[in-house]
């Protein structure tokens, strides 16, 4: 059902409220949801361990915080996330994120509609979006945490272990359901129906705590790729506002697995390779002013954030550029307006490129700027045409064939220091067995033995090369035979033997 059509000036104000989210810090330490689309219902639980010093005594303290998921609706994936971010904005404008005037037991509601979620995340307003909202309840109600040593009592001055959940009710409508409470509502003259949710005490004791920090949102729902939103979230952690901080360095095995929710026991350079998109999002966004590196040694890899400090940003001189240059496109005044409160830029700058795309092949009915305009007034893209790729694309596109090129050099490069490492270690010990034949004569007798084994090659190419007064070459093809023996012979004995 559409309701009447905001005025800008309500726009406005709706994208002021999105800029003013909240985010929740201790569940950005320990990703909830996974990386992946798709719902995991096999990982039943996860653990995360740290070592640490009680502060009270020095003495060394083991934490850990272990994650157990529903059986039934199984881990949240990325797409939850988002409805977290939208429950916590809601929670944050009903005051729950503020002291409370008296001592109140327990956490209160916190009261939406699935309809004004949708509107916070920017979702079609359709049954899909619904439904999220519905399974993403179910996942996160089923998430339960057991902190050990994660908790400080200042009281008994002790790390306590705490056993709790994210949400410990909802209470919702379905989307039938509520236009039907709705209608009764109105006709009898009652205020209309709301959900709610009631947030664990232990999540109610963080908002009030303070452990929040501002998220925000307008700029998360820009974002097209899931991970980059979370990574977002995450290192406006480390990047927080009025932090003089402007680096931040993790390994990489520590970021995608804890952080971000990829599955643990993925291989480095895999992980390397899936999270390469969402950096570059981020960098190519220009938030945090972010540039990264990627520092890998034997086995490990760490990814080092830098934080380029940057002018505050200005809204309105970017806003004006966008509806001046919709204006020029031929779109009414009010109508470009009207997007650019709506929509992100990076969606207006697709919209313009698919129909001067559509235009360019024949493929429009009416005129480019109508259509354009009626691009724009929809909630969701358009679907965008066979054959056409916008600009952002193409540059992640470059950038992803970028770090593909980058990563397989490196790749190389470790490979062949890998092999000159087993060359050098196999020289070592083939050094280590002729010192321990003895004297020369023993060292003749073992040479003499090899070539009588050896390829006829290695025979033949050796007695040319004497024969021609080349003791170099000759010295070489003696060797390879002396090297070819005794691998043998390690190889029977049932040694190691060291590849070539």
């Amino acid at each position: 059902m559409m309701g009447r059509k905001p005025s800008t000036e309500e726009e406005r104000a709706f994208l002021a409220y999105l800029r003013s989210g909240r985010d929740e810090m201790n569940l950005l330490e320990h990703s909830i949801s996974s990386a992946n689309k798709n719902v995991d219902r096999t990982t039943r639980s996860l653990g995360f361990s740290q070592d640490a010093r009680d502060p009270e005594t020095g003495e060394p303290v083991r934490r850990t915080w272990t994650v157990t998921f529903s059986a039934a609706y199984g881990r949240p994936v990325p797409k939850d996330d988002d409805v977290f971010v939208a429950l916590m904005k809601v929670s944050q404008a009903q005051g729950l994120m503020d002291k409370p005037a008296s001592g109140g037991v327990g956490a209160p509601q916190a009261y939406f509609t699935s309809r004004q979620l949708i509107r916070i995340l920017g979702w079609g307003d359709n049954g899909r979006s619904y439904r999220a909202i519905d399974d993403a309840l179910n996942r996160l109600c089923g998430v339960r945490i057991d902190a050990t040593n994660y908790f400080y009592d200042n009281a008994s001055k002790l790390w306590v272990d705490r056993k709790f959940g994210i949400i410990e009710d909802a209470y919702l409508y379905e989307r039938a359901k509520y236009d039907r409470a709705k209608r009764r509502a109105v006709a009898a003259g009652e205020a209309h129906p709301q959900s709610w949710i009631r947030w664990s005490d232990v999540m109610y004791e963080s908002f009030q705590a303070g452990y929040v920090r501002k998220l925000d949102i307008e700029f998360y729902r820009s974002l097209t790729n899931p991970i980059a939103r979370k990574l977002f979230r995450y290192l406006g952690k480390q990047f927080w506002e009025k932090s003089a901080r402007t680096k931040h360095e993790i390994d990489l095995v520590e970021l995608c697995v804890e952080k971000l929710g990829y599955k643990q026991g993925t291989a480095i350079p895999e992980l390397q390779r899936r999270v390469a998109p969402a950096i570059a999002e981020l960098e190519a966004s220009g938030v945090f002013g972010l540039r990264h590196q990627f520092d890998r040694r034997y086995g490990t890899c760490r990814v080092v954030f830098h934080r380029q400090r940057t002018k505050p940003k200005q809204q309105d001189k970017p806003a004006k550029g966008m509806v001046k240059t919709l204006v020029e496109l031929g779109v009414r005044r009010q109508d470009a307006e009207a997007a650019v409160a709506k929509h992100a830029p990076g969606r207006i700058v697709e919209d313009i490129e698919d129909s001067a795309f559509r235009e360019q092949r024949g493929m429009l009915k009416k005129s480019r700027a109508g259509f354009l305009a009626a691009m724009l007034r929809s909630d969701d893209p358009f679907p965008r045409p066979v054959g056409f790729v916008s600009s952002s694309d193409r540059t992640r596109q470059k950038q992803l064939a970028a770090a593909k090129q980058q990563a397989t050099q490196r790749a190389a490069v470790e490979q062949a220091s890998k092999k000159a490492e087993r060359t050098a270690a196999r020289d070592d010990a083939f050094l280590q067995f002729l010192e321990s034949l003895g004297g020369e004569a023993e060292r003749e007798a073992f040479a003499d033995q090899a070539l009588a084994a050896a390829k006829p090659l290695y025979r033949q190419q050796y007695r040319q090369r004497l024969a021609a007064g080349d003791k170099r070459a000759a010295e070489q093809f003696r060797r390879f035979a002396m090297m070819q023996l005794w691998q043998r012979t390690v190889k029977s004995s049932r040694q190691p033997a060291l590849a070539s």
